[in-house]
Order: structure tokens, then sequence, then C-alpha cells
């Protein structure tokens, strides 16, 4: 939802900028928040609980191309590798916001750093 809200608050632009900050600090905290989780969290939470290796991953894209049913608690091989890529993806989204500038009136806080 925040991912939407960012969107649209963007393509506004104007004093909804703002809100597009504020929502882009809260996509950074909770990534931040589940990665901390991943690290130290409950049994199911961490990544080393589900991330596996490509043999897995490849076993389990060849059951589901052939519908068999998987039995998991928590992630698949592959979902695991999904969450990892999606937190990786908002992560650098978050990032590269915080170093933004749109040469006209807005920067990210840390645009004076680079």
């Amino acid at each position: 939802m925040l991912v939407v809200f960012s969107w649209l608050s963007a393509e506004a632009g104007g004093t909804w900028l703002k809100y597009h900050f504020w929502s882009g600090y809260a996509i950074g905290t909770l990534v931040g928040f589940r990665v901390l989780w991943g690290l130290i969290g409950s049994r199911h939470a961490r990544f080393s609980d589900f991330l596996r290796g490509p043999t897995a991953v490849i076993g389990t894209l060849r059951a589901l191309v052939g519908r068999e049913p998987l039995s998991y608690l928590g992630h698949n091989p592959v979902g695991g590798w999904m969450v990892l890529a999606l937190l990786g993806v908002l992560g650098f989204q978050f990032a590269t916001g915080l170093f933004a500038n749109d040469d006209i009136m807005n920067e990210g806080p840390l645009y004076p750093r680079v």
C-alpha cells in the first residue's frame, strides 16, 4: 500500500511530495525492521530458516511446474528468495531516494553529501 501511495504522491507532485517523503521513510523503516527481524527474530522469521540453495530452488520450481503439492512451514525455497528480492528492491529504492534531486525544488535529505 505504501509503495502505491509513494508512486501516486510522486505523480501528483507539488505539496504531495511531503507525503511522498514520509511514505518513503515508512517503507525504509519497515524494510529495516524486516531485515533486523530476519537476523535476530523468531525461528521461522529468520532468513536462515527459509533461504535455501540452488538445488532446493530448482526442485521447488520443478514441483510447481509439475503441479505437485508442496508442504512447507513458512516460505518455500522460491518464496524465500522472492522475499529477499523484494526487500532488496525496496531497500535500493529507499536508499536512492535519500540522495535524489529533481533539479527544481526537491532534494533528498542526503543529496548534499553526493
